[in-house]
């Protein structure tokens, strides 16, 4: 098959793992009666302290009588971890200049499994944190256009409002659609409508928080690099979750969550910027302003040889940090290296497709606002509604406030009745004045095709009470 896509004037990687592997699995779009069930691999991955994936295992310490699956909001620390941070936490207190070795170190050790180096990397304290640093030191002025989407969160809204108020920055806003009927090239094709000469960046999510959609960032990547534009990307859902090498990526900078998917402690996060010309990004290195508390910057970062600029040290040096929770985390992130980031990756994606495609079977594929016939638009977030799909329009009133307070019911009587935890997300759909509220489902590398099986019988079941009135 040929790796060119007819709609682009740049090659495609040449490697998409995750477009094999669901190939493997046969995941696909088809009709709801028709879809097969997916099956996960009958023997797991061995992993250190005897962990395997999808087992119950003594690595995590989640309540046994709670099915948790809302990773997408917070994860849990591996307990030796947890032990770890104990010990850390009490160390500095019985000798407060007691640094834990320091964050050089722990850069040094988490950077390759995130396919950068030191050079390139700052251990945040969240995604925001990190947009924010992202968004504060880009060059951008009055008339330069952000290209963004409709469906960013507030941590990546609130920097680019600032920056449209404060200094005339102009935010364009790409309508992203929701469901199964779209492809990974209909999202190039809107970001690509919206170019002018004007465009300086592409700011957008890859997953996004409301569906799960991970928007296509390589292909945008290239997109932008035809055009001399900058990518920033909230990746606030992708560390832990996916296989990630930043180089390869082509994107200039990520910002991520360390609490999430990474499982790390709160208020830990990553934040890659990019320090190097290379083939997968042959830009030379936008200007970037670092914020720090410790130096006086004279001026932007502009040569493009990452040996004369270490501008993840400037970025870094914030004062006193908490040593203890960034060891932890740096520890956190080097057991994820060696359970195997590819693995973890196939995992959360198997079971994600395979609880895909049972919601298809049960209710029907339009029920999904997660796409899962385009292997390059999946991730393990399944964002779906049990009572109606997108095709639905609300507007505004009495049908809308309805909508929400069903929503937020289920997921309370999920969470009160059945002991599993989801959320649900609001999110604009194209043609409806009011936003939708469908659940939000995360699976991860402690979740099982059992635990899938016992949540749609669980939502089956309160589906059918509900719809009568029970």
């Amino acid at each position: 098959m040929s790796n060119r896509d007819p709609h682009l004037s740049f090659q495609l990687p040449t490697e998409n793992r995750r477009r094999d592997f669901f190939k493997l699995v046969g995941a696909g779009a088809a009709a709801a009666g028709a879809l097969p069930l997916l099956g996960l691999p009958t023997q797991a991955l061995a992993a250190p302290d005897n962990f395997r994936l999808g087992e119950p295992n003594p690595a995590f310490v989640l309540d046994p009588q709670i099915l948790y699956m809302n990773i997408g909001t917070t994860g849990s620390t591996p307990k030796h971890i947890l032990k770890a941070f104990d010990d850390y936490n009490r160390e500095v207190a019985r000798n407060p200049r007691e640094n834990l070795g320091g964050t050089g170190p722990m850069r040094a050790a988490i950077a390759p499994g995130f396919g950068a180096t030191f050079d390139e990397m700052v251990m945040s304290y969240n995604t925001t944190d990190g947009m924010n640093k992202i968004l504060a030191g880009v060059e951008l002025n009055a008339g330069d256009e952000i290209i963004t989407t409709n469906h960013e969160h507030p941590g990546g809204n609130g920097p680019m409002n600032l920056l449209a108020v404060r200094k005339g920055v102009i935010i364009k806003r790409v309508i992203l659609p929701v469901g199964n009927a779209q492809t990974a090239q209909d999202y190039v094709n809107l970001f690509a409508a919206a170019i002018t000469p004007n465009t300086k960046a592409f700011c957008f999510s890859a997953p996004t928080f409301l569906t799960g959609t991970m928007l296509p960032f390589r292909r945008l990547a290239m997109l932008a690099q035809q055009h001399n534009i900058m990518t920033i990307v909230d990746g606030a859902h992708a560390t832990g979750m996916f296989n990630l090498n930043f180089h390869e990526t082509g994107i200039d900078f990520w910002a991520c969550s360390g609490h999430k998917w990474q499982c790390g402690p709160g208020g830990t996060g990553i934040l890659y910027i990019r320090n190097r010309v290379s083939s997968f990004n042959p830009l030379p290195l936008f200007n970037f302003w670092p914020t720090n508390t410790n130096r006086t910057v004279s001026g932007p970062r502009t040569n493009d040889n990452a040996d004369t600029y270490a501008i993840g040290s400037l970025v870094q040096s914030i004062g006193n940090p908490n040593y203890p929770m960034l060891k932890a985390f740096s520890e956190t992130c080097v057991y994820w290296d060696q359970i195997g980031r590819q693995a973890i990756e196939d995992h959360d994606l198997a079971l994600s497709a395979y609880l895909k495609q049972k919601i298809a079977q049960t209710w029907g594929v339009d029920y999904l606002y997660s796409p899962m016939g385009d292997p390059e638009l999946v991730s393990a977030l399944t964002s779906f509604n049990p009572f109606h799909g997108p095709s639905l329009m609300l507007q505004p009133g009495a049908a809308a406030d309805a909508e929400t307070a069903q929503s937020g019911t289920f997921v309370t009587r999920l969470r009160e009745q059945y002991g599993i935890v989801v959320r649900n997300t609001g999110v604009p759909v194209i043609g409806s004045t009011a936003p939708h509220h469908p659940l939000r489902i995360s699976t991860h590398l402690f979740h099982s095709r059992q635990d899938v099986d016992r949540l749609v019988a669980s939502m089956r079941e309160l589906t059918k009470a509900m719809n009568s009135g029970r």
